[in-house]
């Protein structure tokens, strides 16, 4: 792939992806190397004789004579090599494949963030964005010739955080030209287990133990490029498919694991916690142009910053739930209310890690960060959260086994 046309920002250098077969060759070059190291020292000695009698011996292929009391050596041997040969075969696979590929940067040069941004304040709480559009050699993104579309749904999100007390800051729009495999991913996988449905939906999903897949976190952190600011920053990553795994608990006392494709992709730390790289946790993948005019840029931003599910005042939160009036409703809603009424998502914004203030001397001035890794109920949010529901899972039965069974 050609590496013309890469774009470095200023304040976030290109991402350079490590070849890894390099590193597999190395592997097994030194493993093997090890093997005939191992055989040339086990030959010289006197496991393996030339034409020199021992007592209980048979003779050899080309006149060399192995002496049956070490058998079990060779044994060893032939055991070693295998291993050390099998391992190196066995590094090899371990290094994904996905690894081995580089990421081409260009700039969307028809986007100005400068425009976009020159009413932004620096007193106000402010959350920095960059955006990838994702595509392949020769079959460049919608975007790319629809430029308009991208800024009118930017900016239609930028004024329902507005309406909040919340300024969204531009970085850039790159195109982020890519093997095609990695426009379509499964975002992650569920390693814990389903809760009852009258558990607490955030007590669920704690439970449920949300994590990035490999394949996830290689792509996304290969096309994030590495800046000491990554785990402050929110990225929009445009894709072509991207899967999520859950459990569905339509049926009761018999939840089942799904996967399906979404339109978009918050991976909050009220799901995912520490289970998601630090330097990417800022990643939101979103696989529709257009959006529904900027209403999903900023839905999906709603979960990240707000840190919440599908909820809004009397709602309690669910895995699916459509209505009118508030953001993190699906629907067409646009408030973020506060106060208790309002579930504090607007209290609840205000505290994300995610936004700063300038001061004077134009250093940045953040919020703190999460305690315990950003769960509902992390002590960050002190008392800006809803207790309902049974707020403990039950404990496991004990299976009482008679003394001696």
């Amino acid at each position: 792939m050609p590496r013309t046309g890469v774009a470095h920002d200023s304040k976030q250098s290109a991402n350079v992806v490590a070849d890894s077969s390099a590193e597999a060759i190395t592997v097994n070059d030194k493993r093997l190397a090890a093997v005939r190291l191992f055989a040339r020292i086990s030959f010289g000695s006197h496991w393996l004789v030339p034409d020199k009698p021992r007592p209980s011996q048979c003779t050899g292929p080309k006149g060399y004579q192995v002496v049956a009391e070490d058998v079990s050596c060779w044994l060893v041997i032939l055991l070693t090599a295998s291993m050390l040969i099998g391992g190196a075969a066995a590094a090899e696979r371990e290094i994904p494949p996905v690894s081995t590929r580089t990421v081409v940067y260009h700039p969307l040069e028809t986007i100005c963030p400068e425009t976009i941004n020159r009413d932004l304040k620096g007193t106000v709480p402010t959350v920095d964005i960059a955006i990838y559009l994702g595509e392949t050699e020769g079959d460049p993104h919608g975007y790319v010739t629809a430029p308009d579309e991208l800024v009118q749904s930017f900016q239609r999100a930028k004024k329902i955080f507005a309406d909040a007390g919340v300024q969204l800051r531009l970085l850039w729009v790159k195109r982020a030209v890519v093997h095609a495999s990695w426009l379509a991913v499964q975002a992650n996988d569920v390693t814990g287990s389903a809760a009852p449905p009258e558990i607490n939906a955030y007590v669920g999903f704690r439970s449920a133990r949300w994590k990035l897949t490999a394949e996830a976190t290689n792509v996304f952190g290969s096309i994030i490029e590495p800046h000491s600011e990554n785990h402050r920053t929110i990225y929009l990553l445009y894709l072509k498919q991207v899967r999520m795994a859950y459990y569905d608990r339509t049926v009761k006392d018999r939840p089942q694991m799904k996967s399906i494709p979404t339109g978009g992709l918050s991976l909050p730390a009220y799901l995912f916690e520490t289970r998601i790289p630090r330097r990417i946790r800022g990643v939101i993948t979103l696989c529709q142009q257009r959006g529904n005019g900027g209403r999903t840029i900023a839905h999906e931003l709603g979960h990240k910053l707000i840190n919440v599910s599908h909820e809004y005042r009397q709602i309690s939160p669910q895995f699916e739930v459509r209505g009118e009036g508030g953001l993190m409703l699906y629907g067409g809603g646009t408030e973020i209310p506060a106060g208790q009424a309002g579930r504090w998502h607007q209290e609840r914004l205000h505290l994300s890690p995610f936004l700063y203030q300038t001061k004077e001397d134009g250093t940045r001035q953040w919020n703190a960060d999460y305690r315990q890794g950003g769960h509902y109920y992390d002590p960050l949010y002190a008392d800006k959260v809803i207790r309902f529901g049974v707020m403990k899972l039950p404990q496991p039965r004990k299976h009482n086994i008679p003394p001696g069974k």
